[in-house]
This record gives structure tokens, C-alpha cells and sequence, in this order.
């Protein structure tokens, strides 16, 4: 394998990180904010890729008006999800949000199955699917918006936390909900918002892996574990380190498909066991210490 194999391999593995990445994000906006894992922001994924394929090929809209009306249809669906199911266990124990997000991801799943059916869907390349070389390297523009993409809106989304008051608040809520709330912040609205905005960036990674894969109802469940995999990775804790593990993860598996295919779907999971035995926190994460 040459040098420029390597190179287009590892621009390969960034791209699908920096997906992985997005997802991850809106794991750790969740637990930020509500102190639970959302399983089903991998459906999430799914509802986006589904919104950009009735958009864009059934629709027939230009591909700028469609995505932009399918982010519409993921904050949407975000904020029903979200008012209809988490926001009546806001005061319940982890153990039954937990559930509940499991239940939700079930019923999304199957809900789609059942109006779109089980055959998976094409979609064509968003950003054209003609590669061309720069010195000896052969690149796809699809792998290089993808890139942009992702890191644009991890900088998009730390910019609103730290410099908008709203993201402020967003934080203070995510750092103690009573103490906020005592300081006159609307807890509850900013919880809401925490999960709207997860669920845009879930379905812009799904719009986003539509071109890579097929469109099909059950997308989510294994990109929702690579999302999962990414965010204890990087810290559960951490939005940049989120991006970070997504990266990690992404170029491991594309160095695993170096020595065999059949290697690179369980990369995934080897990443996730070894990080809970050896380093729970993740890369960028913070041990807690509790006192007793």
C-alpha cells in the first residue's frame, strides 16, 4: 500500500468521523442537560436521511431549499418527541428516562418501517460524485463537505454556548438546574431547546450519510452506536471531544478495512469496551471525584 492509499484512507476515516462526531454531539448536549443517555438520537439520524430523501428525490426540491426544510422536519419531530415523551419524566429517575429513550428509538424505528417499508432507499451524491486529483491523490468531494460540515458546526455550536446568552444559559442549566433556576433562568425551555437542537444535528448527519449508504429505516441503530462509541470516546462530558472521538473512531475503522472488511464493523465496539475498562472518562473527559 502506498503512501497515497494511506492518505486517501485516512481523509476517508475523517469524513465518516466527522459524522460519527455529530452524533455524538447530540448525546452529549442530552446528558448534558437532562443527565440521561438519549438512545434514540440514532433514530434521529434515520428521521433526517428520510426528510432529506422525501425532500430532495421525491419532491423534486433543489437541494438547498431541501435541506433546509429538512432540518425544519427534524427540529420538529425533536421538539414533539421531546414534549410528548421526555418532558413528563423530567423529575423521574434515570432508570425510567433511560427506557423511555429506548421506547422512543423502538417506535420511531417501526413507525418508519411501517409507511416507508424495509427496502432501502439510493440517494444521490449531494456535492457530486465526480472525484478529481490533486498531485496523486484522487478526492471526493462528498468526503471533503463532509469534513467542512462537521467541523463547522462543532465551531457554529461553541460559539452559541459561550457567546449567546441563550448558550449561557444553556450551560448554566446543563452545570445545575436548581442554581439556575434560582437565578431566574427558564430551566425547562432551555432543556427543550438542548434537545431540539441535538435532534437538527442528528438528522444534518443523517442528510449527511444518505449519499454513503442507503436510506432505510434502521440506519439509526448502527450509527447510533458509533455516535455512542464516539461520545464515551472522546468524554460524555465534552462537545469538542465528542468531534474528537468521532475523528478517532472514523480513522480507526478505516485502518481496520486496510487489513480486512470484515474487521471494520466490530472496530466500533472494541473502541467502546476498551474505553469503559481503561479509561471511563474518555479522552477529554475529567475523572470525578466525590467526596464522602
Amino acid at each position: 500500500m502506498t503512501v497515497q492509499d494511506v492518505i486517501q484512507r485516512l481523509i476517508q476515516g475523517i469524513s465518516i468521523g466527522s459524522i460519527y462526531g455529530l452524533i455524538a454531539i447530540g448525546y452529549v448536549l442530552i446528558y448534558n442537560a437532562w443527565g440521561v443517555l438519549n438512545f434514540a438520537q440514532g433514530d434521529m439520524v434515520m428521521i433526517g436521511s428520510f426528510a432529506i430523501l422525501i425532500t430532495h428525490v421525491n419532491w423534486g426540491l433543489p437541494i438547498w431549499l431541501a435541506f433546509h426544510l429538512a432540518v425544519t422536519i427534524c427540529l420538529i419531530v425533536g421538539f414533539l418527541i421531546e414534549i410528548s415523551a421526555f418532558r413528563p419524566l423530567i423529575d423521574a429517575n434515570n432508570q425510567r428516562r433511560l427506557i423511555a429513550t429506548i421506547g422512543v428509538g423502538i417506535f420511531i424505528r417501526n413507525l418508519v418501517r411501517v409507511i416507508f417499508g424495509a427496502d432501502p432507499f439510493p440517494f444521490p451524491s449531494i456535492f457530486g460524485d465526480r472525484p478529481f486529483r490533486v498531485a496523486d491523490l484522487t478526492l471526493v468531494p462528498q468526503n471533503l463537505w463532509n469534513i467542512a460540515i462537521g467541523f463547522g458546526m462543532i465551531v457554529a455550536l461553541n460559539l452559541f454556548l459561550k457567546r449567546t446568552r441563550i448558550g449561557k444559559s444553556m450551560r448554566a442549566t446543563a452545570q445545575d438546574r436548581e442554581a439556575a433556576k434560582l437565578m431566574g433562568i427558564n430551566v425547562k425551555r432551555n432543556m427543550s431547546l438542548t434537545f431540539v437542537i441535538a435532534s437538527g444535528l442528528g438528522g444534518i448527519a443523517g442528510m449527511l450519510i444518505a449519499p454513503v449508504y442507503f436510506v432505510i429505516a434502521t440506519i439509526g441503530t448502527s450509527l447510533g452506536g458509533k455516535g455512542f462509541a464516539s461520545a464515551l470516546l472522546g468524554g460524555i462530558a465534552s462537545n469538542s471531544g465528542s468531534m474528537i472521538g468521532g475523528i478517532s473512531l472514523g480513522i480507526a475503522e478505516s485502518a481496520a478495512a486496510m487489513i480486512s472488511s470484515a474487521w471494520q464493523p466490530m472496530v466500533a465496539f472494541l473502541v467502546l469496551f476498551i474505553i469503559l475498562i481503561f479509561k471511563p472518562s474518555g479522552i477529554m473527559g475529567k475523572k470525578e471525584i466525590r467526596k464522602v
